[in-house]
């Protein structure tokens, strides 16, 4: 073999070998970026679920507090506007006004503040909520954002606490509940008031039953009368 020839090819096989090795060391520092970029993805992703988690955390206590919060208010303000009475003083129509939506605020059914003052912890009784709205607080709040759901079932807590819940409203309330019970999301079941005829109709129902057992017995009309015009 021509000894130039046998230089030749091994100078290119030396060449060849330096550029396997360089190849073999970018992979593996590639390997090294990629495993450092998906740790780095992960960390991310870790972060965002603390700051889902936080956020979720705030927008309920926003839920659980707003409206507890307004009729603590309204109940503070009905106390003093009645201390300005006791102490001679005039206090107009706006006074009268404060009295008046102290008392709703104090008295009548809150199905969405009530459920939510249940899952807080702050009662502990699990029997008191079903008893007053014929549904369990997990029920309600997910039925929070259902405007049909909140006012019959309102209805049913001031009729239960006043001993005035008779037959012909609790049966078709149950039927209600039945059916309104079939819809997966707060978002179905809004749906279905426009669209299902039977839940229409029972909601017709009750609320002519709920007029009819307010109007023969006026013993807390203007409490219960208010769950029309919170």
């Amino acid at each position: 073999m021509d000894p130039w020839k046998d230089s030749d090819l091994q100078d290119e096989l030396v060449q060849m070998r330096r550029k396997i090795e360089k190849l073999e060391t970018e992979k593996l520092l590639q390997g090294d970026e990629i495993r450092a970029l998906k740790a780095e993805a992960r960390s991310y992703q870790d972060e965002l679920r603390s700051l889902n988690g936080k956020v979720q955390s705030l927008e309920e206590q926003a839920l659980q507090e707003t409206p507890a919060g307004n009729i603590g208010k309204e109940v503070r303000l009905r106390y003093l506007e009645r201390h300005r009475q006791w102490m001679g003083r005039g206090i107009g129509k706006p006074g009268y006004e404060r009295i008046k939506c102290g008392d709703r605020a104090a008295h009548r059914g809150r199905p969405v503040v009530d459920a939510l003052l249940c899952l807080t912890g702050l009662i502990t009784d699990r029997e008191v909520y079903p008893d007053l709205y014929g549904v369990i607080p997990e029920t309600m709040k997910k039925w929070k954002d259902v405007p049909e759901m909140i006012e019959i079932t309102g209805f049913h807590a001031s009729l239960q606490s006043e001993g005035r819940l008779t037959s012909d409203f609790q049966v078709p309330f149950e039927r209600f509940l039945e059916v309104a019970k079939t819809y997966f999301s707060s978002m179905e079941l809004r749906a279905a008031f426009r669209e299902n005829n039977t839940l229409q109709q029972l909601q017709d129902e009750l609320q002519n039953c709920y007029d009819k057992i307010v109007a023969a017995n006026p013993r807390g009309r203007q409490d219960s009368s208010s769950q029309h015009n919170p």
